[in-house]
């Protein structure tokens, strides 16, 4: 394939990464197939990342600071109703907005790995926060359970349906983890 052309070499080897690892996985794509496809030697590669679990957390990290700044937010809202809107809309911009990056993290297994145990940590502990706050106030083990169901339906969808315009997407998910919230609990 001929190498990217479009931006610096650091943006050019962020967005290759981003593609490969996307493509043929975060463990199978290489650190040559990166320098190769962006038109570098890989001493060159090396220069701006010491490794590829360094490319992964650069590819990462914005988002997961936003999804953390989500969370942040709606945990200051006031009622419960609120916080979980503000869980839900807030976790979706982020995703829909970082929908490729997103899907490195929902559907690529080999993301986690001892090189990436510090980054990976931030991304479950931001799910878990978020379910926490989904789950309300004293939580019975019911509740707790709807509300990772919630998360989970307003999020996998993201990477599944790229074919669906953004805003229609965030609409149909918002109802449908609405809906799994406002159901009484099975006795």
């Amino acid at each position: 394939m001929p190498p990217i052309e479009s931006g610096d070499t650091r943006t050019r080897i962020l967005e290759t990464a981003r593609e490969l690892f996307t493509t043929q996985t975060y463990r199978a794509a290489s650190m040559r197939d990166i320098a190769e496809r962006v038109g570098i030697t890989k001493p060159s590669l090396y220069h701006h990342f010491r490794s590829k679990s360094e490319i992964l957390a650069s590819l990462v990290t914005p988002p997961i600071d936003q999804l953390e700044a989500a969370v942040a937010d709606a945990a200051a809202r006031s009622t419960p109703a609120e916080i979980r809107q503000h869980v839900l809309a807030g976790c979706l911009d982020v995703m829909l907005a970082h929908r490729e990056t997103m899907a490195l993290l929902l559907r690529d297994a080999s993301v986690y790995s001892d090189e990436t145990t510090e980054v990976m940590s931030r991304v479950v502990a931001v799910v878990n926060r978020a379910v926490e706050l989904l789950a309300g106030p004293d939580p019975d083990w019911r509740r707790r359970v709807r509300a990772a169901q919630a998360f989970a339906a307003a999020t996998d969808p993201i990477c599944q349906l790229t074919d669906v315009p953004a805003d229609d997407l965030r609409a149909e998910l918002l109802r449908g983890a609405s809906v799994i919230l406002d159901q009484p609990a099975a006795p």
